[in-house]
């Protein structure tokens, strides 16, 4: 049995695919606070969802052929551009004034068209379509694809491969054009699973635009919002249940800021902690876990590292804090750290048990003279 399909039931589905997608697109817009091109990419399917509108129209002979053709050949390259431009926007989060340009291709081309009359040929105007179509969604496809390095998203994999699919199915009417006999498809079994693409398209952008918020709402949550390393909630929560042997916790607790804010202003205060902090970052070693606990005080997870080299990266963190060029009008603001260093030797520790011997060496720090680290257990004639 041969399923057929009608096709005024495939350009009114064509049709709806578009409407449905821009409504959903222009919703997500009005929920966003960013935008994010869902305002272009609205744009986009409504431009489309015209040009097959004006197709309908010409199938059922209410509008001229010339018309017709020409308005389903521009509107159509129009909307494909325009779905470029924002899913770059979308994508990537950054608005390209270059990326506009795209534009260019179907005002040339829609000129060209009026000048040549080539738009009345059916096959030449469903080939230049079909490739503008292939050309701007396989462009949309990679690029979502690409972007997901910065922005590792679940769905965007699944955005991808559906844009890539109608690329493809786009490619596949341009063939049946060219040589019906060898395409599996014909095109309007083409044009029907692209339907369902456009169905899988918004949804999906709708689906990034959630997802992104919610990694937006969970790293605020997780950062501390003046040094913009993680707090104390995050950092709680990257420590295993039970400390690994040789796993080391560094406490750090900057020397005298009660001083630096009363001395300097609580500005300058401000800036001691996002540079010391930037500082702390950018010497720590690579698989490290960094963030403010609270007030001055801060901390470093370090895993599969033993006494000795905690012990040498927290004298390197001194020296570091020591060197630290802080400018307060003209006034260079004086910078030292005590820290204290705990290790779970060949003892399992929970976290709660490492964080009070690191704390304990950090006291022992504090009351020894400041600037220094102190390995927790390590015998001390200054201390005694």
């Amino acid at each position: 049995m041969t399923i057929q399909l009608d096709l005024a039931t495939v350009l009114l589905l064509h049709q709806c695919s578009f409407l449905v997608g821009a409504l959903c697109f222009l919703y997500a817009r009005w929920q966003s606070r960013r935008g994010e091109g869902l305002g272009i990419l609205a744009t986009a399917f409504l431009s489309l969802a015209l040009s097959s509108t004006m197709a309908g129209l010409g199938d059922r002979e209410i509008l001229p052929h010339e018309i017709w053709t020409l308005g389903t050949f521009g509107f159509g390259l129009v909307g494909y551009a325009f779905f470029w431009i924002g899913m770059r926007r979308l994508s990537s989060g950054r608005q390209r004034l270059a990326d506009w340009l795209a534009l260019a291709v179907p005002v040339v081309l829609v000129v060209a068209a009026a000048v040549t009359k080539f738009y009345l040929d059916d096959a030449v105007r469903g080939g230049i379509s079909n490739s503008m179509s292939f050309l701007s969604l396989a462009a949309s496809a990679a690029g979502v694809a690409a972007d997901r390095r910065p922005e590792r998203l679940p769905v965007r994999l699944l955005l991808s491969v559906v844009i890539a699919i109608g690329s493809l199915l786009a490619l596949l009417v341009v063939f049946a054009m060219v040589a019906p006999t060898l395409t599996p498809l014909s095109p309007r079994w083409a044009f029907f699973l692209r339907i369902i693409c456009h169905f899988a398209i918004a949804l999906f952008v709708i689906i990034l635009v959630k997802e992104r918020a919610e990694a937006e709402l969970r790293h605020a949550a997780d950062t501390d919002i003046l040094t913009g390393v993680g707090n104390r909630r995050w950092f709680t929560s990257r420590m295993p249940r039970v400390m690994k042997p040789d796993d080391a916790l560094l406490l750090m607790d900057l020397d005298l800021f009660k001083q630096v804010n009363d001395r300097f202003g609580h500005d300058t205060g401000d800036q001691v902690l996002v540079s010391f902090a930037e500082t702390i970052q950018s010497n720590l070693a690579t698989g490290g876990s960094f963030a403010r606990l609270g007030g001055e005080e801060f901390a470093a997870y370090l895993p599969k590292t033993s006494a000795a080299e905690a012990m040498a990266a927290a004298e390197r963190l001194v020296d570091s804090v020591r060197e630290l060029v802080v400018d307060s009008n003209g006034q260079r603001v004086p910078l030292t750290v005590s820290i204290g260093v705990a290790t779970s030797k060949d003892t399992a520790h929970s976290w709660s048990d490492l964080l009070k011997m690191a704390d304990a060496a950090l006291y022992i720090a504090k009351d020894t003279g400041r600037n220094r680290a102190v390995l927790f257990g390590t015998p001390d004639k200054a201390a005694a």
